[in-house]
Protein backbone atom coordinates (compact mmCIF):
# COMPACT_ATOMS: atom_id res chain seq x y z
CA UNK A 1 0.00 0.00 0.00
CA UNK A 2 1.48 3.27 -1.07
CA UNK A 3 1.14 6.25 1.19
CA UNK A 4 1.47 9.75 -0.14
CA UNK A 5 2.73 12.33 2.26
CA UNK A 6 2.06 15.93 1.34
CA UNK A 7 4.14 18.50 3.22
CA UNK A 8 1.95 21.46 3.86
CA UNK A 9 3.26 24.84 4.98
CA UNK A 10 1.75 26.10 8.19
CA UNK A 11 -1.02 28.51 7.52
CA UNK A 12 0.91 31.26 9.32
CA UNK A 13 4.16 30.83 7.33
CA UNK A 14 3.84 34.10 5.33
CA UNK A 15 3.48 36.03 8.58
CA UNK A 16 6.51 34.27 10.05
CA UNK A 17 8.53 35.01 6.93
CA UNK A 18 7.60 38.72 7.00
CA UNK A 19 8.55 38.93 10.65
CA UNK A 20 11.95 37.38 9.91
CA UNK A 21 12.52 39.83 7.07
CA UNK A 22 11.70 42.78 9.28
CA UNK A 23 14.04 41.49 11.97
CA UNK A 24 16.83 41.03 9.41
CA UNK A 25 16.35 44.54 8.01
CA UNK A 26 16.42 45.98 11.53
CA UNK A 27 19.66 44.16 12.28
CA UNK A 28 21.24 45.45 9.06
CA UNK A 29 20.19 49.02 9.86
CA UNK A 30 21.65 48.75 13.34
CA UNK A 31 24.94 47.54 11.88
CA UNK A 32 24.98 50.39 9.36
CA UNK A 33 24.41 52.95 12.10
CA UNK A 34 27.50 51.60 13.85
CA UNK A 35 29.59 51.49 10.68
CA UNK A 36 28.39 54.85 9.33
CA UNK A 37 28.14 57.29 12.24
CA UNK A 38 26.11 60.42 11.83
CA UNK A 39 27.98 63.12 9.98
CA UNK A 40 27.27 66.16 12.09
CA UNK A 41 30.19 68.35 13.09
CA UNK A 42 30.55 70.92 15.83
CA UNK A 43 32.07 74.14 14.51
CA UNK A 44 32.99 77.28 16.43
CA UNK A 45 33.11 80.56 14.51
CA UNK A 46 35.27 83.16 16.25
CA UNK A 47 34.64 86.74 15.13
CA UNK A 48 37.04 89.57 15.77
CA UNK A 49 36.11 93.16 15.04
CA UNK A 50 33.42 94.72 12.84
CA UNK A 51 33.76 92.45 9.82
CA UNK A 52 31.29 91.69 6.99
CA UNK A 53 31.16 88.08 8.14
CA UNK A 54 27.46 87.12 7.89
CA UNK A 55 27.75 86.24 4.18
CA UNK A 56 30.88 84.19 4.83
CA UNK A 57 29.29 82.09 7.59
CA UNK A 58 26.07 81.54 5.66
CA UNK A 59 27.89 80.43 2.50
CA UNK A 60 30.21 78.22 4.57
CA UNK A 61 27.29 76.44 6.26
CA UNK A 62 25.34 75.91 3.03
CA UNK A 63 28.30 74.55 1.10
CA UNK A 64 29.39 72.22 3.90
CA UNK A 65 25.95 70.58 3.97
CA UNK A 66 26.14 70.08 0.20
CA UNK A 67 29.53 68.40 0.45
CA UNK A 68 28.89 66.44 3.65
CA UNK A 69 25.16 65.85 4.09
CA UNK A 70 24.37 64.37 7.47
CA UNK A 71 23.22 60.82 8.15
CA UNK A 72 21.40 59.50 11.14
CA UNK A 73 20.00 61.44 14.11
CA UNK A 74 21.68 64.74 13.17
CA UNK A 75 20.04 64.97 9.76
CA UNK A 76 17.68 67.76 10.85
CA UNK A 77 20.59 69.88 12.12
CA UNK A 78 23.56 68.41 10.24
CA UNK A 79 26.32 70.67 11.49
CA UNK A 80 26.08 72.84 14.58
CA UNK A 81 27.76 76.24 14.38
CA UNK A 82 28.45 78.17 17.58
CA UNK A 83 29.51 81.81 17.17
CA UNK A 84 31.81 83.66 19.57
CA UNK A 85 32.15 87.42 19.17
CA UNK A 86 35.33 88.55 20.90
CA UNK A 87 33.90 91.98 21.61
CA UNK A 88 30.64 90.96 23.28
CA UNK A 89 30.38 87.27 24.17
CA UNK A 90 33.21 86.38 26.53
CA UNK A 91 32.65 88.47 29.71
CA UNK A 92 36.24 88.06 30.88
CA UNK A 93 36.53 84.47 29.75
CA UNK A 94 39.18 83.76 27.11
CA UNK A 95 38.19 82.47 23.69
CA UNK A 96 40.45 79.46 24.26
CA UNK A 97 38.65 78.58 27.51
CA UNK A 98 35.22 78.85 25.89
CA UNK A 99 36.34 76.73 22.94
CA UNK A 100 37.86 74.11 25.25
CA UNK A 101 34.48 73.77 26.98
CA UNK A 102 32.65 73.41 23.66
CA UNK A 103 35.13 70.82 22.30
CA UNK A 104 34.39 71.55 18.60
CA UNK A 105 35.65 69.61 15.60
CA UNK A 106 36.79 72.80 13.83
CA UNK A 107 37.42 76.50 14.47
CA UNK A 108 36.63 79.11 11.82
CA UNK A 109 38.55 82.31 12.70
CA UNK A 110 37.28 85.48 11.03
CA UNK A 111 39.70 88.40 11.22
CA UNK A 112 43.11 89.07 12.71
CA UNK A 113 41.97 89.29 16.33
CA UNK A 114 40.09 86.02 16.02
CA UNK A 115 43.14 84.22 14.68
CA UNK A 116 45.33 85.68 17.42
CA UNK A 117 42.89 84.43 20.05
CA UNK A 118 42.99 80.80 18.85
CA UNK A 119 46.49 80.36 17.43
CA UNK A 120 47.75 78.59 20.56
CA UNK A 121 45.03 75.94 20.36
CA UNK A 122 46.86 73.06 18.72
CA UNK A 123 44.48 70.14 19.21
CA UNK A 124 41.68 71.52 16.98
CA UNK A 125 42.02 72.38 13.27
CA UNK A 126 41.66 76.08 12.45
CA UNK A 127 40.65 77.76 9.18
CA UNK A 128 41.18 81.53 9.00
CA UNK A 129 39.56 84.13 6.74
CA UNK A 130 39.77 87.92 6.39
CA UNK A 131 43.25 88.10 7.92
CA UNK A 132 45.96 90.37 6.53
CA UNK A 133 49.50 88.92 6.70
CA UNK A 134 48.38 85.70 8.49
CA UNK A 135 51.87 84.18 8.19
CA UNK A 136 53.04 86.52 10.95
CA UNK A 137 50.49 84.93 13.29
CA UNK A 138 50.45 81.31 12.14
CA UNK A 139 54.22 80.79 12.02
CA UNK A 140 54.97 77.04 12.19
CA UNK A 141 51.64 75.79 13.55
CA UNK A 142 50.52 72.64 11.76
CA UNK A 143 46.81 72.70 12.60
CA UNK A 144 46.03 75.96 10.78
CA UNK A 145 45.18 76.75 7.16
CA UNK A 146 43.02 79.36 5.46
CA UNK A 147 42.25 81.74 2.59
CA UNK A 148 44.63 84.57 1.69
CA UNK A 149 43.13 88.04 1.84
CA UNK A 150 45.31 89.37 -0.99
CA UNK A 151 43.55 89.52 -4.33
CA UNK A 152 45.59 87.92 -7.13
CA UNK A 153 46.61 90.68 -9.59
CA UNK A 154 45.37 88.68 -12.56
CA UNK A 155 41.83 88.66 -11.19
CA UNK A 156 42.02 92.41 -10.63
CA UNK A 157 43.27 93.26 -14.11
CA UNK A 158 40.93 90.84 -15.84
CA UNK A 159 38.16 92.98 -14.36
CA UNK A 160 39.89 96.20 -15.43
CA UNK A 161 40.18 94.91 -19.00
CA UNK A 162 36.55 93.83 -18.94
CA UNK A 163 35.16 97.23 -17.94
CA UNK A 164 37.93 99.63 -19.05
CA UNK A 165 39.33 97.94 -22.17
CA UNK A 166 41.30 101.04 -23.22
CA UNK A 167 43.65 100.73 -20.23
CA UNK A 168 47.05 99.56 -21.45
CA UNK A 169 49.53 101.35 -19.14
CA UNK A 170 49.29 100.89 -15.37
CA UNK A 171 51.11 103.09 -12.88
CA UNK A 172 51.91 101.74 -9.42
CA UNK A 173 53.97 103.00 -6.48
CA UNK A 174 55.19 100.31 -4.11
CA UNK A 175 57.55 99.53 -1.27
CA UNK A 176 59.92 96.79 -2.54
CA UNK A 177 60.16 95.34 0.96
CA UNK A 178 56.40 94.81 1.04
CA UNK A 179 55.04 94.46 -2.47
CA UNK A 180 57.69 93.42 -5.01
CA UNK A 181 56.11 89.99 -5.40
CA UNK A 182 52.69 91.51 -6.17
CA UNK A 183 54.03 93.83 -8.85
CA UNK A 184 56.13 91.06 -10.40
CA UNK A 185 53.16 88.71 -10.40
CA UNK A 186 51.01 91.29 -12.18
CA UNK A 187 53.62 91.82 -14.91
CA UNK A 188 54.03 88.06 -15.31
CA UNK A 189 50.33 87.25 -15.50
CA UNK A 190 49.34 90.16 -17.74
CA UNK A 191 52.20 90.66 -20.22
CA UNK A 192 49.82 92.53 -22.52
CA UNK A 193 49.78 95.44 -20.05
CA UNK A 194 52.66 97.83 -19.41
CA UNK A 195 53.36 98.33 -15.69
CA UNK A 196 55.16 101.54 -14.82
CA UNK A 197 56.30 100.64 -11.29
CA UNK A 198 58.09 103.16 -9.07
CA UNK A 199 59.68 102.12 -5.79
CA UNK A 200 59.30 104.07 -2.54
CA UNK A 201 60.66 103.50 0.94
CA UNK A 202 58.47 106.08 2.70
CA UNK A 203 55.15 107.89 2.33
CA UNK A 204 56.96 111.21 1.78
CA UNK A 205 58.15 110.01 -1.62
CA UNK A 206 54.69 109.38 -3.03
CA UNK A 207 53.77 112.92 -4.28
CA UNK A 208 57.07 113.26 -6.14
CA UNK A 209 56.75 109.82 -7.73
CA UNK A 210 53.21 110.61 -8.88
CA UNK A 211 54.61 113.60 -10.77
CA UNK A 212 56.80 111.16 -12.73
CA UNK A 213 53.72 109.22 -13.84
CA UNK A 214 52.03 112.19 -15.52
CA UNK A 215 51.16 111.42 -19.13
CA UNK A 216 52.64 107.93 -18.89
CA UNK A 217 49.77 105.82 -17.53
CA UNK A 218 46.09 105.10 -18.21
CA UNK A 219 45.31 103.88 -14.71
CA UNK A 220 46.76 104.19 -11.20
CA UNK A 221 46.87 100.97 -9.17
CA UNK A 222 46.43 101.36 -5.41
CA UNK A 223 48.12 98.58 -3.41
CA UNK A 224 47.39 97.38 0.15
CA UNK A 225 50.94 98.48 0.99
CA UNK A 226 51.07 100.44 4.25
CA UNK A 227 54.21 102.31 3.25
CA UNK A 228 52.61 103.97 0.23
CA UNK A 229 48.86 103.62 0.90
CA UNK A 230 47.90 105.33 4.13
CA UNK A 231 46.05 108.48 5.30
CA UNK A 232 49.10 110.61 4.42
CA UNK A 233 49.12 109.58 0.76
CA UNK A 234 45.49 109.05 -0.24
CA UNK A 235 44.82 112.68 -1.08
CA UNK A 236 47.82 112.72 -3.41
CA UNK A 237 46.52 109.71 -5.37
CA UNK A 238 43.04 111.12 -5.88
CA UNK A 239 44.33 114.62 -6.70
CA UNK A 240 46.52 113.05 -9.38
CA UNK A 241 43.48 111.16 -10.67
CA UNK A 242 41.34 114.29 -11.14
CA UNK A 243 44.11 116.48 -12.51
CA UNK A 244 45.21 113.90 -15.07
CA UNK A 245 41.88 112.22 -15.86
CA UNK A 246 43.38 108.93 -14.74
CA UNK A 247 41.20 106.41 -12.85
CA UNK A 248 42.34 104.81 -9.62
CA UNK A 249 41.93 101.07 -9.12
CA UNK A 250 41.44 100.26 -5.43
CA UNK A 251 41.43 97.02 -3.44
CA UNK A 252 38.51 97.99 -1.19
CA UNK A 253 35.12 99.56 -1.82
CA UNK A 254 35.71 102.09 0.97
CA UNK A 255 38.05 104.00 -1.36
CA UNK A 256 35.27 104.64 -3.89
CA UNK A 257 33.89 107.44 -1.71
CA UNK A 258 37.37 109.01 -1.58
CA UNK A 259 37.69 109.15 -5.37
CA UNK A 260 38.63 105.72 -6.72
CA UNK A 261 36.91 104.91 -10.01
CA UNK A 262 36.64 101.18 -9.39
CA UNK A 263 37.40 98.64 -6.71
CA UNK A 264 38.05 94.94 -7.23
CA UNK A 265 37.66 93.12 -3.97
CA UNK A 266 37.05 89.64 -2.61
CA UNK A 267 33.73 87.84 -2.97
CA UNK A 268 32.59 86.99 0.57
CA UNK A 269 30.25 84.19 -0.46
CA UNK A 270 32.90 82.51 -2.57
CA UNK A 271 35.34 82.81 0.32
CA UNK A 272 32.86 80.96 2.54
CA UNK A 273 32.52 78.24 -0.08
CA UNK A 274 36.29 77.83 -0.25
CA UNK A 275 36.48 77.54 3.53
CA UNK A 276 33.76 74.85 3.50
CA UNK A 277 35.80 72.82 1.01
CA UNK A 278 38.83 73.04 3.27
CA UNK A 279 36.66 71.97 6.23
CA UNK A 280 35.29 69.00 4.29
CA UNK A 281 38.82 67.87 3.45
CA UNK A 282 39.75 68.08 7.14
CA UNK A 283 36.63 66.18 8.23
CA UNK A 284 37.35 63.41 5.75
CA UNK A 285 40.84 62.81 7.03
CA UNK A 286 43.34 65.35 5.68
CA UNK A 287 45.25 67.19 8.45
CA UNK A 288 44.90 70.98 8.24
CA UNK A 289 48.67 71.36 8.02
CA UNK A 290 48.71 69.40 4.76
CA UNK A 291 46.18 71.68 3.11
CA UNK A 292 47.88 74.58 1.40
CA UNK A 293 46.62 78.10 2.05
CA UNK A 294 44.26 79.04 -0.77
CA UNK A 295 44.21 82.14 -2.96
CA UNK A 296 40.93 83.97 -3.45
CA UNK A 297 39.23 82.36 -6.45
CA UNK A 298 36.53 84.94 -7.23
CA UNK A 299 36.19 88.70 -6.98
CA UNK A 300 33.51 91.35 -7.28
CA UNK A 301 33.84 94.75 -8.91
CA UNK A 302 32.25 98.01 -7.80
CA UNK A 303 32.34 101.20 -9.86
CA UNK A 304 31.84 104.81 -8.80
CA UNK A 305 29.92 106.08 -11.83
CA UNK A 306 30.07 109.70 -10.67
CA UNK A 307 33.86 109.50 -10.82
CA UNK A 308 34.00 107.71 -14.17
CA UNK A 309 31.75 110.39 -15.68
CA UNK A 310 33.89 113.22 -14.28
CA UNK A 311 36.99 111.55 -15.70
CA UNK A 312 35.32 111.05 -19.09
CA UNK A 313 35.82 107.27 -19.07
CA UNK A 314 34.05 104.94 -21.49
CA UNK A 315 32.85 101.87 -19.60
CA UNK A 316 32.19 98.63 -21.46
CA UNK A 317 28.56 97.41 -21.59
CA UNK A 318 27.48 95.44 -18.55
CA UNK A 319 29.51 97.44 -16.05
CA UNK A 320 28.05 97.14 -12.53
Amino acid sequence: MTHKFILQEPHNYPKTQNKMKKTLILLILMLLVRVLPALGYEIVVVKGGPLPDAQVVSAFAEELVKILPARGPKTIEPHHIEEINLGTDLSGESAAARIAALRPDLILALGREALLSVRDIRSIPVIYLLVAAPELIVEERTNITGIRLDIPPKLQFDQVSRYLPKVKRVGVIFDPARSSHVVNQAALNRPDLEFVALAASSAREVPGLLEKLKGKVDLLWLLPDLTVTNPQTLQSYFLFSFQNKTPVLAFSEKYLKNGAALAVTFDLEDMGVQAARLAAAIFTGTPAGRLSVRDISAVKTAINHDITEKLGLDLAPGAP
